[in-house]
């Protein structure tokens, strides 16, 4: 199956426009997309196109590009410490308290 998919994404590296996204996979507010980067050329070294993750909320443009499986596992690894939990468990906290507003009578 892996052979399938490298042989598939080839194919789409091939067919695919620069900066072109194709959805891959949803989940929640949370959408990933296979994206064509073009190629990048400076002083010291070139970079030819390649496929990479884009990862973003559904109702924004940006978000995170992932390149490689070393990012992936240091993206995810990041994202699943016990301090980052807490936090963002936090943060819903602040801001459930922030959208409710009181006005006077």
């Amino acid at each position: 199956m892996e052979e399938d998919l490298v042989s598939r994404l080839e194919e789409l590296l091939s067919l695919m426009n620069s900066w072109e996204k194709r959805p891959v996979l949803k989940s929640g507010k949370i959408v990933i997309e296979l994206v064509k980067l073009p190629e990048r050329k400076t002083k010291s070294r070139y970079e030819p196109e390649r496929l990479a993750l884009h990862v973003r909320r559904e109702d924004a443009f940006r978000g995170v590009i992932i390149q490689s499986r070393e990012e992936y596992e240091d993206l995810h690894a990041a994202l699943n410490t016990d301090k980052i939990r807490e936090l963002i468990s936090a943060i819903t906290e602040v801001s459930k308290r922030r959208r409710v507003q009181e006005f006077e009578l």
